[in-house]
């Protein structure tokens, strides 16, 4: 898996809530989510599904405000979860 890094905007409309800012190769988008789904700013998302260059095509776990559920970011803003290299 992979975790991607988002900015902390702050709570949603519901108390269960935070917006995060996801920077993409268009400008920023916001997703509203559990803030159960961050660890230290990032958010656990699949494998890449495309690439171009030094972008990425991700899934994200939720759509964005404007509706986007795959969106084009940084290689540089993609890290390898911890989980994946915990030895067996």
């Amino acid at each position: 898996m992979m975790r991607l890094k988002v900015e902390n905007l702050g709570e949603g409309l519901h108390p269960s809530e935070i917006i995060v800012s996801v920077p993409t190769r268009t400008g920023p988008e916001e997703l509203t989510l559990d803030p159960r789904s961050l660890r230290d700013n990032t958010l656990t998302i699949g494998w890449p599904v495309g690439a171009d260059g030094g972008y990425r095509l991700v899934e994200l776990p939720r759509p964005t405000s404007r509706g986007q559920k795959r969106v084009w970011v940084k290689q540089d803003d993609l890290v390898a979860d911890d989980v994946d290299r915990i030895a067996v």
